[in-house]
C-alpha cells in the first residue's frame, strides 16, 4: 500500500516537473523575419467571391507601398492562396471563416523562403460588410506576418456646405448678358432767343393785357366801351 502511494506521488511529481518545463522553456511567439516585399498576388478558386480577392489584393498592395523596406533585407514576392471558406462552430456558426496559405519566394532565385497556413474568422455576419471585413482580416494577418505597415487613411476633402432656398427641380438661374454702355450723345446746343427791341414790349394776354405797347410812338386806337358809348359796336374787353 505504501509503495503504491509512493509511486503515485512520484508520477505526479514528474508530471508537474514536465509541465513547468514546457511552460518556462517553450519558445515565445515572436514577430517573423523582415523581408523586402516587392509585390503580392492573390489567387483562389471559383467558390471565393471576387470582392474578397480584390479586397485582399488592394489592402496588401497599399501596405507594401506604405512600408519602408529594411536595409539589406532579402527581396521577395508574396503569393496568397485562399483555399477554402467555411463557418465556425457553436456561437460562431453564423460567422464565416477563411483558410489560406502565404508563400514568399525570392526574387533572385525564385525559391520559396517562407510559407505558412492561417485561419481567420469574420467578426460580422452583416451581408453588406461581410466580404470586405473578411478581406481585411486576411490582409491584416499578411501584414503582420511580413512586418508591413498599415496604410494611412486617405483624407477626403469635402466641398463647403452651402444653403440655398431654390428647389432642386427649379431651373438654374440665368446670368443676364452684360450690356455695353452706349456712347453719350453730344450735348444739344439750344438756340439763344433774340432779345426784343428796346422800343417794344409784348405783354401776356392772359395777364389782362389787350395788345402791344410801344414806347415812344403814337398811341394805338383803343376800342370804344359800349357801356359809355352807345354807338360802339365793339365787344367789351
Amino acid at each position: 500500500m505504501f509503495a503504491r502511494l509512493f509511486k503515485l506521488g512520484l508520477a505526479l511529481l514528474l508530471l508537474g516537473a514536465l509541465a513547468s518545463c514546457s511552460l518556462t522553456n517553450g519558445r515565445p511567439i515572436t514577430r517573423p523575419l523582415s523581408y523586402h516585399v516587392r509585390d503580392v498576388t492573390v489567387i483562389a478558386d471559383a467558390t471565393v467571391p471576387t470582392r474578397i480577392i480584390a479586397g485582399v489584393q488592394r489592402r496588401v498592395s497599399a501596405a507594401i507601398a506604405a512600408t519602408r523596406p529594411p536595409a539589406g533585407a532579402e527581396r521577395v514576392v508574396v503569393l496568397v492562396r485562399i483555399e477554402k471558406l467555411g463557418y465556425g462552430f457553436n456561437a460562431r456558426r453564423h460567422l464565416q471563416t477563411a483558410g489560406f496559405t502565404v508563400t514568399a519566394a525570392s526574387v533572385e532565385t525564385g525559391e520559396p523562403v517562407a510559407t505558412g497556413s492561417f485561419l481567420v474568422n469574420n467578426p460580422t455576419d452583416d451581408p453588406m460588410m461581410a466580404e470586405e471585413s473578411l478581406a481585411e482580416e486576411i490582409a491584416s494577418r499578411v501584414r503582420f506576418a511580413f512586418s508591413l505597415a498599415s496604410p494611412s487613411l486617405r483624407k477626403v476633402v469635402r466641398p463647403p456646405r452651402t444653403q440655398s432656398t431654390r428647389l432642386k427641380t427649379a431651373p438654374a438661374p440665368t446670368t443676364p448678358a452684360a450690356v455695353k454702355p452706349a456712347t453719350e450723345p453730344a450735348a444739344a446746343v439750344l438756340p439763344v432767343p433774340a432779345a426784343p427791341p428796346a422800343g417794344a414790349i409784348e405783354t401776356n394776354v392772359e395777364e389782362g393785357a389787350s395788345g402791344a405797347v410801344k414806347l415812344g410812338g403814337t398811341a394805338p386806337a383803343v376800342p370804344c366801351d359800349p357801356a359809355k358809348d352807345k354807338g360802339c359796336a365793339a365787344p367789351k374787353p
